[in-house]
């Protein structure tokens, strides 16, 4: 059960590092979303905006113990019909009411400030940044991929044999006393002169 649950946790890592790593390349590679800044450009060309009704209650969350996000629902009114949403502030606005532009075609799209969201998007291929980023997590999702194939078998169990060695039995039959004298007349130094 234990290698099943971690041939899945390896696939997971390896779908969720290769998906970072093309995301990282691809806004490296395409420069950001040209879609997306082609939006907020006829946004900005058109000068199409409304003031929103914010809600009364909304969410904070903070993000790397500094940055506050606070996360509102907004409704609008264009045409007769209403349109309504969240959307993700960096500080806290002063008035119920918030300035959002919107897409003539699709009303659904808003930006609050369409030429800071074209300036992100512009930035996404002058950075290495990303580029260094889609590559750690690329060789991430590689090493994943290759734990598989390189992961060591758990080994066999080694069964021993032992071969029966006999007892041992006393071989030296000297005495005590020949054995003292035997180690006297190995320090003796003068067994090494001629007699």
């Amino acid at each position: 059960m234990k290698k099943v649950k971690s041939v899945l946790y390896r696939i997971v890592f390896i779908i969720v590092f290769s998906f970072l790593a093309k995301s990282c390349v691809s806004d490296y590679i395409y420069e950001g979303d040209k879609d997306k800044i082609a939006e907020r450009q006829q946004m900005l060309d058109d000068n199409t905006f409304v003031m929103a009704d914010l809600s009364n209650e909304y969410t904070e969350t903070t993000l790397a113990r500094v940055i506050k996000m606070y996360k509102f629902n907004y409704s609008f009114t264009v045409d007769g019909r209403t349109y309504a949403d969240e959307i993700l502030l960096t500080t806290l606005p002063n008035f119920p009411q918030l300035k959002l532009y919107y897409l003539k075609e699709n009303p659904n799209i808003v930006s609050e400030d369409p030429q800071a969201d074209i300036d992100t998007e512009n930035k996404k291929g002058k950075s290495v940044t990303d580029l260094i980023f889609g590559i750690v997590w690329g060789i991430l999702a590689l090493l994943m991929v290759l734990s598989f194939f390189g992961g060591k078998q758990a080994p066999e169990p080694k069964v021993v044999q032992e071969a029966k060695k006999p007892i041992a039995t006393n071989t030296d039959t000297r005495s005590a006393e020949q054995k003292e004298q035997d180690r006297k007349a190995k320090e003796d130094p003068n067994r090494f002169l001629p007699k």
